[in-house]
């Protein structure tokens, strides 16, 4: 399956590592990174096997414990569809709305 980001993610993605090199260092930026792209390729090679995110279709894993990512499977394209990068200390209500 391919996988894409939404434009939405993207910005979020940009931030979150804008954020880390700021905050703390490069490394901490790379780190993100690498634990990003692992689970990805789990995401590609078992795209269903991740827990919903609460009662959508769209599906869930998280990067580390501070962040989640958020995707759908879209079959009719073969891809995956990175929607969100979520705080996981946020309100879920937010998040819900802008999956609607």
């Amino acid at each position: 399956m391919k996988l894409i980001f939404s434009d939405i993610a993207k910005l979020e993605y940009e931030e979150i590592v804008y954020n880390l090199n700021d905050k703390f260092n490069k490394y901490a930026a790379l780190k993100f990174n690498t634990q990003l792209q692992s689970q990805l390729k789990l995401v590609k090679l078992f795209p269903e096997s991740f827990s919903l995110f609460f009662d959508t279709q769209n599906r869930k894993f998280m990067v580390n414990p501070n962040v989640t990512v958020i995707y759908k499977i879209n079959e009719t394209e073969n891809r995956i569809e990175i929607l969100n990068f979520w705080y996981n200390k946020s309100n879920p209500e937010t998040i819900l709305k802008h999956l609607e």
